[in-house]
């Protein structure tokens, strides 16, 4: 196997590593690089710390990326045009990131996968490909449970002054300020990453009973759409929020029936075991 680059993007940030003679190599070791949603998003950041990266190493002959916004024919080509004119002479494969995470997490046998990050989606694999699945309408629409729906429900209630004082002093420091905000959300590209960037600092409160409130109204809700399409039974799940609140998101993926038996925040790790186990695709 020549040398591949393996890419994981989600919304908010991107990993990625260099398998050489089987030996990866992560270049995301000073923390993660920008992420880029394909459906809604600008990869521009991401493609520029790419290219400064290249430099330090060998040309890939193959890369592989699994990135939010791709799991449609058309937006993953797209996305495959702009590494293109990074690597012209690689082999170059874009996928959604689902089924990222579906390999990361199950390997080549079938269960049910859930992304819980700055978006939500789940889906059933077959150990190969994605079958039953949630429609992933983004998270103006959708993505019940995620960074950006749980962002949301924090900005609503800081601005209607119906978020206890512990809490938004924890989360928003000072602020937020609404002109700031709406000029992010509506006028700036990353508006999804920007809306769920407090939601880590929950951590530090979640022990709140507005915290717990909150967490379990938006699980809630997830659970609820998760198992109307995939049914009950055991599921998997990577993000940082399914890692970073595992507890809640358990407690309510039980509720309806689902049983949480592994989160991870980072899926790549899993991803470079598969393709190690089963060659580039």
């Amino acid at each position: 196997m020549g040398l591949v680059l393996i890419g994981d993007v989600g919304g908010s940030s991107s990993r990625w590593a260099v398998l050489a003679a089987g030996t990866p190599r992560m270049l995301h070791e000073g923390g993660p690089w920008p992420g880029a949603n394909a459906a809604s998003g600008d990869a521009t950041a991401l493609m520029d710390r790419l290219r400064a990266a290249a430099s330090g190493f060998d040309a890939p002959e193959k890369v592989l990326v699994h990135a939010a916004g791709c799991g449609t024919a058309a937006r993953a080509e797209r996305f495959a045009d702009e590494l293109a004119l990074l690597f012209p002479d690689a082999a170059i494969q874009v996928e959604g990131d689902l089924l990222g995470a579906a390999r990361a997490m199950w390997g080549t046998g079938p269960g049910r996968i859930l992304i819980v990050g700055t978006g939500m989606n789940a889906a059933r694999y077959d150990g190969e490909r994605l079958a039953t699945g949630i429609p992933s309408m983004g998270y103006i629409l959708g993505d019940e449970g995620s960074g950006a729906d749980i962002g949301k429900a924090l900005l609503r209630d800081a601005f209607r002054e119906r978020m206890p004082s512990r809490v938004r002093s924890a989360v928003f420091g000072e602020g937020p300020v609404l002109a700031e905000v709406i000029e992010q959300v509506y006028r700036r590209p990353g508006a999804a990453a920007a809306i769920a960037s407090p939601v880590k600092r929950l951590l530090a409160v979640r022990d709140e009973p507005y915290v717990q409130d909150l967490l379990s109204e938006r699980f809630g809700a997830l659970s609820a759409e998760v198992v109307r399409a995939l049914g009950p039974g055991e599921l998997r799940a990577v993000g940082s929020v399914a890692a970073g609140f595992r507890e809640e998101l358990s407690v309510a993926l039980e509720a309806h029936g689902l049983l949480l038996t592994r989160t991870v925040a980072d899926p790549l790790p899993g991803l470079i075991t598969y393709v190690l186990a089963v060659g580039p695709r």
